[in-house]
């Protein structure tokens, strides 16, 4: 039975929201270690501070679809449904090559800030990009649908919770603020249904500002 076949029984939605601020971010990337200057390490380090963010931010969101989503799915699916799993996982792979490079970059770029070290981080991050954007595409149109055709609410749940735990504490608002930037608010409401009450009501209020600072450092603009 195919995902077309059968009633969606979760809202996958909330996996969009991630998707869209991860794809935004690191496709302003590139742009954004180019116009760092040789002489100037201290926007060196607010762009590498940002960039650790969302590596960081993007390996636990695969480690979380390696180790929750994945293999629920390769117990319900069969035929060219469990197929598309082999794709995404096989994507995944690419993904964490081309994030090894980024990171290997960034420590060049790190330790001497000059065209060729910059250059090469721009160029490690246009494949990153390419690399996620191509997932993302395949996992949007052919996997999220199966997900919510097969898993159960609590079981889609776990993944994104799990994403969570793995953003520090004092990054938190910064995440949610870069999520809400372009996300349904009715979706960024529903993700954070389970957070303490402060968290629920303090966060989106404090969130969208504190990105945007975060924005203007590193992308000069408050909306980029």
């Amino acid at each position: 039975m195919t995902a077309a076949q059968t009633a969606p029984t979760v809202d996958v939605r909330d996996m969009l929201v991630v998707h869209t601020a991860l794809l935004r971010e690191f496709r302003l990337a590139p742009a954004a270690v180019r116009r760092v200057g040789d002489d100037d390490p201290r926007q060196r380090d607010r762009v590498d501070t940002h960039l650790d963010l969302l590596c960081s931010l993007m390996h636990h969101h695969h480690e979380g679809e390696d180790e929750l989503l994945w293999p629920l799915l390769r117990e319900r699916l069969d035929g060219d449904d469990a197929a598309m799993l082999d794709v995404v996982e096989a994507q995944h792979a690419g993904i964490d090559a081309a994030l090894s490079r980024v990171n290997d970059a960034r420590s060049a770029w790190r330790g001497s800030i000059d065209a060729t070290t910059s250059r090469r981080l721009a160029s490690a991050l246009e494949d990153l990009f390419g690399a996620l954007r191509d997932h993302l595409e395949v996992e949007e149109r052919s996997v999220l649908p199966l997900a919510a055709a097969h898993l159960d609410a609590a079981e889609w749940h776990a993944v994104g919770e799990a994403g969570a735990a793995s953003v520090p504490k004092p990054s938190m608002p910064l995440v949610i603020g870069m999520f809400a930037y372009e996300a349904d608010p009715a979706v960024l409401r529903d993700m954070l249904r389970a957070a303490p009450a402060p968290v629920r009501i303090l966060v989106p209020r404090i969130g969208p500002r504190i990105y945007a600072r975060r924005a203007l450092a590193v992308h000069g603009t408050r909306t980029p």
